[in-house]
Order: C-alpha cells, then structure tokens, then sequence
C-alpha cells in the first residue's frame, strides 16, 4: 500500500523538474523577443523612446572647411508579432541639427527625419534563428531643401537576412547581413551587424553590438561634393560600436514590462563619414 503514494510522489518530482526546464526556457526566449533574428508571438511586442545626443568634430575625408556637427533626436522604435512568425517594426525621429564650419559660422536645422517601417519573418527557430526583413525608408516628412535637412530625400530598400543564437545561460549572439538600395544618386550599401547579449542579474542586463555601413561605390554623384549635411553624404563606409546597459522594473501582474537603458556609441572608423559619439537614454516596454 505504501508504494503508490512513493510512486506518486516521483511522477510529481518528474513533473516539476520539467516545468521548471520549460519556464527557464520560455524565459530566455522572453528575452530573446526583440533581439535582431527573434520574431515577437501574435499580440506581443516592443517598443523604445529614447534621447540621443551626439557629438563630432572629425570628418574622415576631404572636407577642410568642416568643424563641429551636434545633434539630438528623440527616437521612437517599435515591433510588433502578427502571427504566423511575421513582425512588423519601424523608426521616426524628430532632430535637432547644427553644422559648424571651420571658421565658426553654424547652420542649424530641425525636423523629423525618414520613415523607416519594415517586415520580418522567422524562417527557423533551431538549432538557430533564422529570419529575413524588408525595410522601407521614405522621405515625405521634411523639406530636403532646407539649409541643414534632416534627410536626403531618397527612397531606399533594404533585405536583410539576420541570425541569432541562444547562449543560455550566457547570453545570446546575432549576426545580420544585407544590401540597401538607395533611390537616384547616393550610393547602395552593405549593411552588417554583430550583436552580443548577457542578463548580468534578473533585472540588469548588458548589449553590445558592431554596426557598420560599407559603400557599394555607386554613387551617380561626386562622393567629395559639398553637402548641407555632412551625415548625408551620398558614398561613405561607417562602423560604431555600441555598449548598452539596461535595467527592468520589477513587475506585477501586467503585461507590459518596462526598463531603462542607457547606451553609448562610438563611430570607431570610416572613410568620407563623421566620426563622433551618441550618449542616449531610453524608457522601454516589452509587452
């Protein structure tokens, strides 16, 4: 009589051990939801609103009269899952400019900025993600004609193929690779990024991420010719690196999970390209 409740008492510890390995992978993946490759589930979701101040007085190229170009944007970003492993994401931000020549003279400029509003879908999720993106950038927000415009005014397309892998418990890695076709004189681009994730307690965790341009020097225009702005350049290679620190709230019984996060880039290299630093500070939401 006395062996049923002992074999009773095993099936429940099988049961909870496995709960258990459910719940620690689940909550990697929860993680994982708005990191490069992942896809969101139908319904759920993230977003960030961040302040961006960014600084430069070097110009890697031929550019002699130039002297100090500033910036802040106030940048909202967002994906959301539709469901059957397609997302939807997108970006706007609205900046403040002003460009700086060598003899002090400054033009400033303040609008918002392109549009960029993309589709993802998440091919695999084993032994590793693996998805593909379609982005959209589109200029109808601003006037490219102002003295320091906040755009180029060129419509561009991006494909992109993106990879991610779970390290848990050491974090996660992503790789991403496309090509951007940039509408009438700028040059297409070579788009990368290498990203690496760790969850240093429940609540604080750390990013860093390689972002880099690489010109497919088509441009139909001079790359050397004088611009307005010198962050739009039609030809130029770019690399940054990004460190972020990120804390989350605890949370109740909501939904929505929100955190903080501060980052700061440095434009590490480039050819005919800014070089310059962003400190941002950004209020996000999972959901």
């Amino acid at each position: 009589m006395t062996a049923k409740p002992m074999k009773l008492k095993k099936m429940n510890y099988t049961k909870s051990l496995c709960s258990l390995g459910v719940c620690l992978a689940l909550s990697s993946i929860s993680q994982l939801s708005h990191a490069g490759a992942w896809v969101a589930a139908k319904g759920n979701g993230y977003n960030k609103l961040s302040y961006n101040s960014y600084s430069a007085d070097e110009f890697e190229g031929e550019n002699a009269d130039f002297g100090e170009f500033d910036s802040t944007q106030v940048t909202f970003y967002g994906e959301y899952g539709l469901g059957n492993n397609f997302g939807i994401f997108g970006s706007l931000s609205h900046q403040d400019l002003e460009q700086t020549d060598a003899s002090g003279n400054a033009t400033t400029g303040s609008g918002l900025s392109d549009l960029e509003i993309g589709i993802k879908y998440q091919w695999q999720a084993d032994p590793f993600v693996l998805s593909t993106s379609l982005l959209v950038k589109l200029p109808y927000l601003y006037d490219e004609n102002d003295p320091l415009p906040t755009g180029n005014g060129q419509e561009d397309v991006e494909f992109k193929v993106l990879i991610g892998k779970s390290l848990y418990p050491y974090g996660y890695f992503g790789v991403e690779a496309g090509y951007r076709y940039r509408a009438d004189a700028p040059s297409d681009e070579y788009r990368y990024l290498i990203e690496y994730g760790y969850d240093i307690t429940e609540q604080v965790y750390f990013r860093t991420k390689l972002d880099g341009i690489l010109s497919a020097n088509n441009a139909d225009a001079d790359p050397n010719a004088p611009v307005g702005n010198l962050s739009l350049v039609p030809e130029f290679d770019l690399g940054k690196l990004e460190l972020t620190v990120g804390y989350n709230f605890k949370q109740g019984k909501s939904k929505s999970k929100w955190g903080i996060e501060f980052t700061y880039t440095d434009e590490i290299y480039g050819d005919n390209a800014l070089q310059g630093e962003t400190l941002s500070l950004g209020i996000t939401r999972v959901f």
